[in-house]
């Protein structure tokens, strides 16, 4: 097995057996970038077994779960949701400086984070901004798992984007969330954000978009895990502008990321 990874670059073969690589460094738990969680989550029975369960998806269009089912699922099961968890925020370690490098919050005074789980992105970006104050919006039961962090500038806001109506602000920061849903349901957050963003709001949306053009890319690997577990999808700039403007904005532009993320910044028409 060391051999075989070591073919792949996981491991390297030296003269008193294997030894780190800067791959398998990430999958060690000290360090700063660690995708362990990350990697333990694809073999969890609820993810991996749906990748055998493709055929599904392939015939009739529609996953073996849903993000609420899987979402459920976890609710359930602690000790998976807990390597979920760990995943979502080793992956996050590296997606979020690449945003905050990339785009400048410090035009908006109050800045959502919508769907924003345990606060990683938002608190980064009130690092990058320190006169703004920020809302995490997020499911009850996932804010109270953070009520530390509540403070003069980070507010925590219980509720479900599907039937509770979202904070005002300025700025209304969803990263990771459309792809999780198909395009239904994903127009209906959107027009949840709509319905609560005053007229001067800007939406900043973090995902990895799939490129128009042909060829391989992380985003097209990432397009099938998310059919495969959660019935939702990658998308192209030119699909997120029709749902965009399905839900009442008006997409501007993409900015790219230093990482295989990219943010699409829309504004109310």
């Amino acid at each position: 097995m060391l051999r075989l990874l070591a073919g792949h670059g996981v491991f390297a073969e030296g003269p008193h057996g294997y030894v780190h690589t800067p791959l398998s460094d990430l999958l060690r738990t000290d360090h700063p970038q660690s995708m362990k969680g990350f990697a333990q989550m694809i073999g969890l029975p609820v993810v991996w077994n749906d990748f055998t369960e493709l055929a599904k998806p392939a015939t009739t269009g529609e996953a073996a779960l849903n993000f609420g089912d899987l979402m459920t699922y976890f609710a359930d099961h602690p000790d998976e949701a807990n390597i979920f968890n760990q995943a979502m925020a080793g992956k996050s370690a590296g997606v979020v400086p690449a945003v905050i490098e990339a785009f400048d919050f410090t035009p908006f005074s109050t800045i959502v984070d919508v769907g924003g789980g345990h606060g990683h992105l938002l608190r980064a970006i009130l690092d990058s901004a320190p006169k703004a104050s920020g809302i995490l919006f997020d499911l009850p039961h996932v804010v109270a798992e953070v009520e530390d962090l509540a403070s003069d500038r980070l507010e925590l806001a219980g509720g479900d984007f599907f039937a509770d109506p979202l904070p005002v602000a300025d700025a209304y920061v969803l990263m990771e969330v459309i792809h999780d849903w198909p395009d239904e349901k994903a127009a209906r957050i959107l027009a949840a954000v709509r319905q609560s963003a005053p007229a001067h709001a800007r939406l900043i949306i973090v995902e990895a978009l799939v490129s128009e053009a042909p060829g391989p890319h992380f985003s097209k690997t990432l397009d099938v895990l998310m059919l495969a577990v959660t019935g939702g999808r990658e998308r192209t700039p030119s699909e997120y502008t029709a749902l965009l403007e399905a839900a009442g904005f008006r997409f501007e532009r993409v900015v790219p990321t230093p990482s295989q993320y990219s943010i699409v910044e829309a504004t109310v028409v």
